[in-house]
């Protein structure tokens, strides 16, 4: 089950990559897939949940809100830098998380480092540890709104 999964997986991103659907190019695409396949399926052990349509469609949301995050911070940061007083500060704040998949949480942590104005410092099991540029709060449930927002619960959907 493994090997098939994982070579359609493969398949569909080489072709993808290649956009090319030149006999030579499929053939060279099998071959390759099939050799990775038969490499990684004893390393990869999927779980029924990863075939549940339903979480793809929840990461396809995750990624038009993550778009969101990113526009509104990046026009922050805009404002940040083309002010003349340079309204900053700067400090790290503690989140804290409700994840329980490490992918879940490292894919969180990237998200937010990718939005201008917050870099991940530390993940743990339980908490996030962020620079933030500009802390509005001192509030913990505030700063985790202002942070995290609608990331945290559409990932738990995602992943759990």
């Amino acid at each position: 089950m493994e090997f098939f999964a994982i070579f359609i997986l493969t398949f569909i991103v080489w072709m993808i990559l290649t956009w090319n659907i030149e006999f030579l190019n499929i053939m060279v695409g099998i071959l390759a897939c099939a050799f990775v396949s038969f490499i990684f399926s004893k390393e990869f052990k999927f779980d029924r949940k990863i075939f549940e349509i339903k979480r793809y469609f929840y990461f396809i949301g995750y990624l038009f809100v993550f778009i969101y995050y990113m526009i509104k911070a990046n026009l922050l940061m805009a404002y940040r830098v083309l002010s003349p007083r340079l309204p900053i500060k700067p400090g790290i704040v503690k989140i804290p998380v409700e994840l329980k998949s490490p992918l879940a949480r490292a894919i969180l942590a990237n998200s937010i480092t990718l939005t201008p104005g917050t870099f991940t410092l530390k993940i743990t099991d339980q908490f996030l540890y962020i620079h933030w540029i500009y802390i509005y709060t001192y509030d913990k449930k505030q700063q985790k709104e202002k942070i995290v927002g609608l990331m945290e619960k559409i990932l738990k959907k995602v992943f759990e």
